[in-house]
C-alpha cells in the first residue's frame, strides 16, 4: 500500500468509515445494459444471420459469460416487463419479443420485419426504464423473479407466453 493509501485508510479509520461495507450504486448506464443485455444480444445476433445453437436449442453468451439457453431467458425476461408494465401502467407491447421467442423455440424463420418489431419494443421498454422509478421497477422485478422460481401457474396466466 502506497503512502497516500495509507493515509486514506488512517483518516477513514479515525472518522469511523469501513469502506469495505460502503455500497455503491450502479451507474445508471451500466444497470441498463445489464437489464437490456439478453434481448440485445439475441436480436443482434439474430440480425447478424445465425444464432448459436447446442442440441438443436439456440443459446447465447451472457454477460458473465457463461452459455445459457435463448428461449427461457428471454420467456423469463419478457414475463418480468409484462409485470412491470401492468403494475406501472406502462401499456408496453411485449408481443414482438414474444414472437421472436416463439419462433426460435419452434426452429422457425424470422423475418427482418420481426427483428425491427421487436427491436422497437425493446427500444420502448428500454425509455419505460429510464423514465420510472428503479425502486418500484427493482421490487416488481424480484416478484416477478420469485414467481418464476418457484414456478406458479401465475406467471402463465399474466405473460401469455
Amino acid at each position: 500500500m502506497n503512502r497516500q493509501l495509507r493515509r486514506h485508510a488512517n483518516r477513514d479509520e479515525r472518522r469511523g468509515i469501513d469502506r469495505t461495507k460502503r455500497i455503491v450504486p450502479l451507474p445508471a448506464l451500466l444497470d441498463e445494459f445489464t437489464i437490456f443485455d439478453i434481448p440485445q444480444t439475441i436480436l443482434d445476433r439474430i440480425r447478424a444471420g445465425y444464432i448459436e445453437a447446442a442440441n438443436n436449442l439456440p443459446i447465447f453468451r451472457d454477460n458473465e459469460g457463461a452459455w445459457n439457453a435463448v428461449c427461457p431467458a428471454l420467456s423469463g425476461w419478457i414475463f418480468t416487463w409484462q409485470r412491470i408494465s401492468n403494475e406501472l401502467k406502462l401499456g408496453l407491447i411485449l408481443e414482438p419479443l414474444r414472437r421472436i421467442n416463439r419462433k426460435l423455440d419452434l426452429g422457425m424463420p424470422i423475418s427482418e420485419a420481426h427483428v425491427q418489431a421487436a427491436q422497437e419494443a425493446l427500444d420502448k421498454t428500454r425509455q419505460a426504464f429510464r423514465g420510472n422509478d428503479r425502486k418500484e421497477i427493482t421490487s416488481i422485478a424480484k416478484t416477478a423473479q420469485i414467481i418464476l422460481l418457484n414456478g406458479t401457474e401465475e406467471k402463465l396466466n399474466d405473460s401469455h407466453i
